[in-house]
């Protein structure tokens, strides 16, 4: 079980913390950063309190224990990348997204473009690359994720 956590305090547990509440959408993957703030301090006591639990703002083992269960990040992917989460961020791409590409799990240039057309599109930074803000951000009406659309998260 992580380490009790509260405001002010800061690490990995406090990240996996974030991550969960961004997955719930309680929390936007731009608050994923480590650092237990005001922000992070409100979405764990509004859960707290759609769980029945004290509201304190604490994470201790009973909120861990009603929190979904937890996955580490979904990984980078840039130029370069190979293997089958490429290619099935490529098979959402191909759905409505803007790829024309080939679906062969090789992220080269037209996967960073539709990712680049695909950050643009929900106001993120337009770096072509994957990363956890990517994977968070709503990829349509229904509130799911590239990361779910994906199949790497229960959540959607």
């Amino acid at each position: 079980m992580p380490a009790t956590i509260r405001l002010g305090d800061t690490g990995e547990d406090v990240k996996r913390l974030q991550r969960v509440l961004a997955r719930m959408k309680s929390l936007s993957p731009d608050r994923v950063t480590g650092s237990f703030e005001s922000v992070t301090e409100s979405a764990v006591k509004d859960f707290q309190q759609s769980q029945g639990l004290t509201v304190d703002g604490v994470v201790g083992p009973n909120t861990w224990g009603k929190l979904p269960a937890y996955r580490e990040a979904s990984p980078v992917l840039q130029n370069g990348s190979l293997g089958p989460v490429v290619a099935m961020v490529q098979r959402i791409l191909k759905t409505g997204f803007s790829f024309s590409g080939a679906i062969d799990g090789i992220y080269g240039p037209q996967t960073a473009t539709a990712i680049r057309t695909y950050q643009q599109d929900r106001s993120l930074p337009v770096t072509g690359v994957v990363n956890e803000q990517t994977w968070m951000a709503a990829a349509g009406a229904a509130g799911a994720t590239l990361e779910s659309l994906c199949g790497l998260t229960m959540l959607s």
